[in-house]
């Protein structure tokens, strides 16, 4: 699956979410574009060009599944998790 095919419906299957308004709600509005924003500034690449790789859409299920628990609205290199980060981390174009 790409980024771009990223669903609130696919993002609730992944987190075992209740598909109710306000997890939808919360999910379209806030951790999807958040993850997405995310990865981009994280690997200095454009959502348009992380669309090529599969495996991005696996680290930001992960990343929406962690703002999901916590509704945490800010990351820290401390709170990422070790799997996205060496997923972003083999797209990365940010190395200063």
């Amino acid at each position: 699956m790409r980024l771009s095919e990223l669903t609130v419906d696919s993002i609730l299957s992944y987190v075992r979410a209740d598909d109710t308004a306000e997890n939808r709600t919360y999910i379209d509005g806030i951790v999807l574009p958040a993850s997405k924003r995310f990865v981009a500034s994280y690997t200095g690449r454009s959502l348009e060009e992380l669309d090529e790789y599969e495996d991005i859409t696996i680290a930001v299920l992960a990343i929406c599944a962690d703002m999901f628990d916590v509704r945490a609205y800010t990351m820290t290199g401390i709170q990422v998790n070790p799997t996205v980060v060496q997923i972003l981390g083999s797209h990365c174009t940010n190395f200063l």
